[in-house]
């Protein structure tokens, strides 16, 4: 084996990188606490600055468990608490996360909202310890360097590896079944296979839609090493499938039946095969792409996974990519309409780009010294902060324009990463906390807002039922449900509203509007309360409707 090769080919080179281990172990550490470092920035602010709709989700759910246990807590508040945790916190996946962060607040004492955001960050590293290690397996040192970098400073992903969400823990546990998977695989052992399939069966309990990832993997490196007929006849690949799926598959066969069908109708709200029909389903795939990744980076990857020789890496990488496509034809509907069901293709795409980057390395730089190699480092590193710098700047100086959201997906920059970056949202805080105290903390309204109300509920503390947007109401539509009329959806009598599967007749104390654009756009709605009920609150900021006729209440 020469200077320039690996063990995994004369492609992969250590590039612009120095050789020295001591070096290489610094870079790493640097690496690893800027990462760190970053993903702690505004760590106190709201969780408005990434997908807040799923992120108040598990925050309602842990203050319904923690507040329930206080008994200095007023009974109004916990009545609040408990009806938000349930209307708010849907059970689709085991609520791993909520629990430890609730044992968080109560170890320091009070509901930080940080707590979940310093345990994301962390799952989000020792993710990228895994990304590194199985890097360094298929690239040189260069290349696993590449791919970490990428993974740790992508602004979608920072932004993303701190939510109150369990996809970051996923992703950990994505990595690491990959990592172990890689090491079966080169050394097969019952005791390898064993670790391999806990591993995997740990991210697929977390979040079930891993496992196009995992199975692609293990069946496309079993096919490198025994080809395809002794790799599909093998029986650990039926005991690795056994031993991976037990415990998901044991926990949605009692999802199924405590929790009254919903999760069967959250199954078929994923599955639409009709969208692979749509041209708009693969416009807007591409367009959650460039958004996360960024198409740079994205074309970057493309093309590592296209100019690999056969060998170990073209096994790995065909798997993750194979994996990544059939995950989007199987959940039609989130792979192009939710931004965050796109985060296990950074993995991939990091794994393909440190491909692409050692050969450029190889290639370009490898008449270069050592020194020069640094500088070069230096300089493409400077560029880059610099650049990314400069692009979150723009947009916050010019605001969400059409130009500036094209030129961000083009190098990676998402256009809501701004948000983590000002983190100042002490306006939208004090208007729920003012709504809560007009309603009277009412645990009876039905609220027009973004995010379904999950945010206003939170900060404002009250409860109620979410009014269904356009947007939804074209989602129920192409699901084939039952679209009711509007003498059916509202009377003086009662709201009709969707609700954990199924429809209910609902008497609301209060509806509040936050949301104007919807609001006009449902005019049927609009003329109905405008005619029927007297308005308690009117500002710029929101809109709300006394409904105590509706629910028999005197005021």
């Amino acid at each position: 084996m020469t200077n320039t090769e690996t063990r995994s080919g004369p492609y992969q080179t250590s590039g612009i990188f120095i050789r020295k281990p001591l070096f290489q172990a610094l870079v790493i550490v640097f690496l690893f606490a800027v990462a760190f470092g970053v993903r702690i920035h505004n760590i106190n602010t709201p969780l408005l600055d990434f997908a807040p709709l799923r992120q108040y989700q598990s925050a309602h759910i842990t203050r319904g468990y923690y507040l329930e246990t206080l008994e200095t807590v007023p009974e109004w508040k916990k009545e609040v608490a408990r009806l938000n945790a349930k209307r708010m916190g849907l059970l689709l996946e085991p609520r791993i996360l909520e629990s430890a962060t609730l044992l968080g607040y109560r170890i320091l004492g009070g509901e930080y909202l940080w707590v979940p955001r310093v345990l994301s960050s962390i799952f989000w590293l020792i993710g990228g310890i895994f990304l590194y290690l199985t890097a360094r397996k298929i690239a040189s040192q260069g290349g696993a360097l590449l791919s970490t970098a990428f993974y740790l400073f992508l602004p979608f992903g920072i932004s993303a590896s701190r939510a109150f969400q369990p996809d970051p823990m996923m992703i950990m546990m994505l990595l690491c079944s990959i990592f172990t998977i890689l090491r079966y695989h080169e050394q097969p052992s019952i005791s390898g296979l064993l670790i391999a399939a806990a591993a995997s069966a740990l991210a697929m309990f977390i979040k079930p839609y891993s496992l196009f990832l995992i199975f692609s993997l293990f069946i496309s490196l079993a096919v490198y090493r025994h080809g395809i007929r002794k790799a599909l006849m093998n029986p650990n690949l039926l005991i690795f499938t056994c031993l991976s799926f037990l415990p998901v598959v044991a926990y949605y066969i009692w999802g199924i039946f405590s929790n009254v069908g919903f999760l069967q109708e959250q199954a078929q709200a994923s599955l639409l095969p009709q969208l692979l029909l749509k041209p708009y389903f693969w416009k807007d795939w591409l367009i959650m792409i460039g958004r996360v990744t960024g198409y740079i980076p994205f074309m970057a990857a493309l093309l590592g996974f296209l100019i690999i020789s056969r060998g170990l890496s073209r096994a790995l990488l065909s798997g993750l990519w194979i994996g990544y496509f059939l995950f989007g034809l199987f959940f039609t509907v989130h792979i192009h309409t939710h931004e965050y069901y796109q985060l296990q293709f950074i993995p991939v795409v990091a794994f393909s780009i440190g491909q692409a980057g050692a050969l450029a390395g190889s290639r370009l730089l490898n008449f270069l010294d050592s020194k020069k190699r640094v500088i070069i480092f230096a300089l493409l590193l400077i560029v880059t902060i610099a650049g990314m710098g400069l692009a979150i700047r723009q947009m916050q100086r010019e605001g969400d324009k059409k130009g500036l959201r094209t030129a961000a997906a083009f190098i990676g920059i998402n256009t809501q990463f701004p948000k983590f970056i000002k983190g100042d949202f002490r306006r939208e805080v004090k208007i729920a906390e003012e709504i809560g105290e007009i309603v009277g903390h009412s645990t009876n309204t039905v609220l027009l807002t973004p995010n379904f109300g999950r945010v206003i509920a939170y900060y404002g503390e009250l409860s109620g039922l979410p009014w269904p947007i356009s947007g939804s109401l074209r989602e129920r539509k192409e699901r084939g449900l039952r679209i009711p009329g509007k003498e059916e959806l509202f009377n003086e009598r009662y709201l009709l509203i969707r609700t954990h599967g199924k429809y209910i007749k609902y008497t609301p104390d209060f509806f509040i509007i936050t949301d104007f654009r919807e609001f006009e756009n449902q005019t049927d709605l609009k003329e109905f309360l405008n005619a029927n009920f007297p308005v308690t609150a009117r500002t710029e900021d929101y809109l709300i409707f006394d409904l105590s006729s509706m629910s028999g209440l005197n005021r």
